[in-house]
């Protein structure tokens, strides 16, 4: 770690409090000097950093640009993931962690982008992923987790973040889109890494791409770590399921649905009933209870 990223750690985690010059050059083992430089750099960087002669550097709370450093302070206990990597752009952080998945394979570990270039949707579509917004993908072992349904899981953690955060409440519209105020502000990819041999999940890999506006991006990437990396802290499966069903739109109403099967789309109109312990969707179809395991929602 470079000095500027620990003196950005050090100011991270006192969001909002001076640190002298001095402090930071014991803490961190460096001269003052090498700690101005750092702050310099850091500023130059777009961080805002206030400094008062006797009092030190401030990062004030207003300063929201997306770090390793930034997340690290809000975590539970780091010992909760393994690896966190922030890039300025990828083309797709899913894509990425499929590559990391396999390449170096830790089930702790999380790629954030502050833009892609290439993002993807549901249905292989483009999703579109502007500075400003948030996009994670984090690899899980399908072994470790507790409710096995995690396009479920992450929507219910995404929306109680979300709520936690901005005020607002949040809805979900199956399976996998949260909305506040009926305008789509996060989208959920989860892809499956499959075992050659035995054709088991092997890993899977969850993106979540959120564009609205938050101050407080840091700290909404870290409690949404804290919940995919420890969601037994959090939640029991029973509350997984109220929770996202309380949030379900368009309950008791008919919807028109596109799913596949045999590799052919097929659309029908069903009224949505609510959610299974499992996180598949119960419609009615003319009169008779139907699950579904996946599909869209394609016209109100």
């Amino acid at each position: 770690m470079t000095t500027r990223d620990r003196v950005l750690s050090a100011l991270e985690h006192n969001k909002g409090e001076f640190i002298s010059g001095e402090e930071l050059a014991d803490a961190i083992g460096v001269s003052r000097n090498s700690v101005w430089k750092a702050v310099k750099d850091l500023r130059e960087k777009g961080y805002t950093i206030d400094s008062v002669t006797n009092r030190g550097y401030c990062l004030t709370t207003e300063s929201d640009i997306i770090s390793v450093q930034g997340i690290s302070a809000f975590l539970d206990e780091k010992s909760y993931i393994d690896y966190i990597e922030v890039y300025d752009e990828l083309s797709s952080t899913n894509d990425v962690a499929k590559q990391k998945a396999i390449s170096a394979p830790s089930y702790k570990h999380a790629i954030i982008a502050k833009t892609q270039t290439k993002g993807r949707g549901h249905g292989s579509t483009n999703y579109e992923s502007p500075k400003g917004g948030i996009y994670i993908s984090v690899i899980l072992n399908p072994k470790e987790l507790v409710y096995k349904n995690i396009t479920v899981c992450a929507a219910v953690f995404v929306a109680d973040v979300l709520e936690e955060i901005t005020g607002e409440n949040t809805q979900i519209k199956w399976v996998n889109n949260i909305y506040i105020y009926d305008r789509k502000v996060c989208g959920i990819l989860s892809e499956t890494i499959t075992d050659m041999e035995t054709g088991a999940p092997d890993t899977y890999i969850v993106g979540i791409g959120i564009k609205y506006d938050i101050l407080s991006k840091n700290e909404l990437i870290a409690k949404l770590l804290n919940r995919i990396y420890n969601p037994v802290k959090y939640y029991t499966k029973t509350e997984i399921t109220k929770n996202y069903e309380k949030r379900l739109m368009y309950v008791n109403d008919s919807v028109k649905f596109r799913i596949y099967e045999a590799n052919e789309e097929k659309l029908f109109n069903a009224v949505i009933v609510g959610i299974n312990e499992a996180g598949h969707l119960i419609v009615k179809e003319d009169n008779e209870l139907r699950i579904l395991q996946t599909g869209e929602i394609v016209e109100i």
